[in-house]
């Protein structure tokens, strides 16, 4: 891809965490999504911040801005600089080779029932995998400006792909930047339900089990007989990116508007 290429892909990014609610509202330009440049590693592109209306929704590829690992500014439009938070992607992306995007975004369901110490569990098949062990915490509510913190911050993620920011948001990633906006997503549907049974049953109430998990986990999509005798019939089949593809489009249509 070209840088270019790049910055369109993280503008619709950027759009789509808007159409989903992870940054609408009072968050309406709290959030960021990344993704690294294949052809040059140690780059990447992201939002900045110093836009006249400052609001995802209204990301276009010309205001994404280059970064390095260093959280150092490389490119981008005239009175634009990183976003307050560069150091996440930076710190992130420089320890995990096996990272290409990384999202940070301020989800409330999410937020309330970390600071409440309560950990998000299986409730629904929808992101079930994400949350089958708990997540990891960082322990912070400061904004990860420096190097420092977003190094430490990255010590909290591991090989997790998300991570709690205490009373602050979430971190997650991905090998896309599809894995990496959809796991935020999962996360805070699960998160969502959690507070629902939590509600309901309180702080301890029944969840998804651990067995069931793996039977889902385990499935493979059109491997019964009467399905693949199908798809000899007709063909690959496509299985499974028909949301984001779909995101993608509508993201794309409201750019093209304006």
């Amino acid at each position: 891809m070209s840088p270019d290429e790049l910055k369109y892909e993280v503008a619709l990014g950027s759009r789509i965490l808007e159409m989903i609610g992870l940054a609408t509202g009072i968050r309406s330009s709290m959030g960021h999504v990344s993704l690294r440049d294949p052809l040059n590693p140690d780059r990447f592109v992201v939002k900045g911040r110093g836009y006249e209306i400052d609001v995802l929704r209204r990301m276009r590829p010309e205001n994404m801005v280059i970064c390095d690992l260093s959280g150092r500014l490389v490119d981008g439009p005239p009175g634009v600089v990183q976003c307050n938070e560069v150091m996440i992607h930076a710190c992130v992306l420089k320890a995990r080779s096996d990272v290409n995007s990384v999202v940070h975004v301020h989800p409330p369901f999410s937020v309330m029932l970390t600071v409440m110490g309560l950990p998000i569990v299986p409730m629904v098949l929808e992101g079930i995998g994400l949350v089958r062990k708990p997540l990891p915490v960082y322990p912070h509510t400061a904004l990860v400006t420096s190097i420092e913190k977003g190094e430490d911050m990255t010590k909290s993620l591991g090989t997790a792909n998300a991570v709690h920011l205490l009373g602050h948001g979430v971190t997650t990633v991905g090998k896309t930047m599809e894995d990496a906006v959809m796991n935020a997503w999962h996360l805070e549907h699960q998160a969502q339900f959690n507070y629902y049974a939590k509600s309901i049953a309180g702080p301890v109430h029944a969840q998804i089990p651990d067995v069931q998990v793996e039977e889902f986990l385990q499935w493979r999509p059109l491997a019964e007989p009467h399905f693949q005798e199908a798809v000899a019939r007709v063909g690959k089949v496509n299985t499974g990116g028909s949301m984001w593809s779909d995101l993608r489009e509508r993201a794309a249509k409201l750019l093209s508007e304006g």
